[in-house]
């Protein structure tokens, strides 16, 4: 097989390492804005994120096509296989360090994707909580709990425990 395969693969992985930084940038935008509670900043940097992920899955599915069209799948076993069937040494390293670093890459976009849902889940709370207080409800009087269990109601009627 020509080095040609490999180039191929390694442009595709090189140009969705590249939008995975992107989506980092714009992700670690998107914490900044959360943590101001700015709307509009936050409906931008969701339509940035989302149109990054269209192009990032386009890019996987084109490496996805790359390697059915060489008769491999698109696991890990068999990408490996792929990287150990190039001819050239220099390219196999260069093609393996360029996908191990798509990989952590990744792997960063979601911690920073994580913490971001973490502080939206917190900030949803507040705003929850703060709506319960001036609406004259007692945040801690619900009838069940997130796990379904019975929840401190002792607050509420009786018909409203019934």
């Amino acid at each position: 097989m020509s080095n040609e395969n490999y180039l191929k693969f390694d442009a595709l992985t090189s140009a969705g390492i590249d939008l995975l930084a992107r989506l980092h940038l714009a992700l670690q935008s998107e914490l900044v804005a959360l943590s101001e509670r700015n709307l509009e900043q936050i409906k931008q940097y969701a339509a940035d994120k989302s149109q990054i992920l269209v192009e990032f899955s386009n890019n996987t599915a084109h490496r996805t096509q790359l390697l059915e069209s060489l008769k491999y799948s698109s696991n890990e076993k068999d990408i490996q296989l792929f990287f150990s069937t190039c001819p050239d040494a220099k390219a196999r390293e260069i093609v393996t360090a360029n996908w191990l670093n798509l990989a952590d890459t990744l792997k960063t976009v979601i911690d920073a994707n994580n913490v971001n849902e973490q502080v939206l889940k917190r900030n949803q709370y507040n705003i929850d909580t703060i709506l319960s207080i001036l609406q004259g409800q007692q945040a801690n009087n619900i009838l069940y709990d997130a796990k379904g269990d019975k929840g401190d109601y002792s607050g509420q009627s009786r018909i409203g425990k019934a």
